[in-house]
C-alpha cells in the first residue's frame, strides 16, 4: 500500500493494521515512521491528530491533513480536556498537543465522553484488538505501555527518569536537576532494553557516544515497552541516532541536560 491507501484505510476502512512506506496503522492510531503517533481514531467521523511538528517529512501528516478536509471534516477543538486521559490510557502519551477533527463540536465531544469513560484496552474483545484472543481472553502481551499511561492518570508519583550507561555521579547531577522526578541509574550490563516494562520510564537517557548506546537505543524500540518511551540520546556528535527524541552533548555538564529531558517528559 502507498501512504495515501494507508491513510483512507484508516479513516474510512475502519483497518486496524495496514502498512505503507511512511505510514502505518496499529489499533485504532495512524503511526508515522514506526513510533511517532500522528492521529488517534476517537469513532467514525472523529479524529484526533497531533499538533505538533513531526522531526520526519511532515507531507504525510499533510496529506492526512487533507484527506480530513475532504471527508467534510474540520478542526473544531485543540487540546480538548477528553483528549489527554484518553491518549494517555491508549498509547501511554501525554504532555502533547493535539486537534480534534470531526463535523462540528458537539459530535466530537461526545465521541471523547464515550472514549474517555470506557476502560478500552481492558474490555474489547474485538477479535483483532491487540489485547485479547479470538475467544476474548486476554492475550499474553506486555501492557507496560497502557498501565503507564494509566499510573499518570490516576496521579501515581512523579515521573521516573531512567539513565542507561551513565556515570552515576554524573546521573545524580541530573537528579539534582530534575528535583520533582525519580533517577533510576543502570549499566548496559545490568539492563536490558526488555527489562524497560518494569520500570515504567517517563524518559530514558542513553550514553549513545558509542555502538553499545546507540544498538541499545535501536532494540528498546523493537521492545513493546519501548515503542513510545521517550529517549534523550548523550553524544558527542549533534547527529541524532536512529529511535532517539532528542540529542545532548555528553561534554556538557548535566546540568544542561535538564531542559531537554524535562521537554520530554510526560
Amino acid at each position: 500500500m502507498n501512504d495515501r491507501e494507508v491513510i483512507d484505510a484508516f479513516l474510512t476502512g475502519g483497518a486496524k493494521r495496514a502498512f505503507g512506506p511512511s505510514l502505518h496503522i496499529e489499533n485504532n492510531s495512524l503511526i508515522l515512521n514506526g513510533w511517532w503517533h500522528a492521529a488517534l481514531r476517537i469513532a467514525d467521523g472523529v479524529y484526533v491528530v497531533r499538533n505538533e511538528e513531526p522531526r520526519e517529512d511532515r507531507a504525510p501528516l499533510d496529506e492526512l491533513l487533507g484527506a480530513l478536509a475532504g471527508l467534510g471534516l474540520s478542526q473544531v477543538a485543540l487540546d480538548h480536556p477528553y483528549i489527554q486521559p484518553i491518549t494517555y490510557t491508549e498509547i501511554s502519551l501525554g504532555q502533547v498537543s493535539w486537534s480534534l477533527w470531526a463535523t462540528d463540536l458537539a459530535t466530537g465531544e461526545a465521541a471523547l465522553a464515550d472514549r474517555a469513560s470506557a476502560e478500552t484496552f481492558f474490555t474489547d474483545t474485538d477479535t483483532d484488538s491487540a489485547f485479547f484472543d479470538a475467544s476474548g481472553d486476554p492475550r499474553d502481551a506486555d501492557f507496560s505501555a497502557e498501565l503507564g499511561g494509566a499510573r499518570r492518570v490516576a496521579g501515581l508519583p512523579a515521573a521516573l527518569v531512567l539513565t542507561v550507561g551513565v556515570e552515576r555521579e554524573r546521573a545524580e547531577q541530573l537528579g539534582a536537576e530534575l528535583d520533582d522526578c525519580r533517577i533510576v541509574t543502570k549499566s548496559f550490563a545490568e539492563f536490558p532494553p526488555s527489562a524497560c516494562g518494569a520500570l515504567i520510564p517517563g524518559v530514558v537517557v542513553v550514553d549513545a557516544s558509542d555502538r553499545t548506546g546507540i544498538e541499545f537505543i535501536m532494540e528498546l524500540r523493537a521492545e513493546a515497552c519501548g515503542r513510545y518511551v521517550p529517549v534523550v540520546a548523550l553524544t558527542e556528535t549533534p547527529e541524532l541516532p536512529l529511535g532517539a527524541d532528542s540529542v545532548v552533548d555528553l561534554r556538557q555538564p548535566p546540568s544542561a541536560w535538564a531542559e531537554p529531558v524535562r521537554a520530554l517528559l510526560p
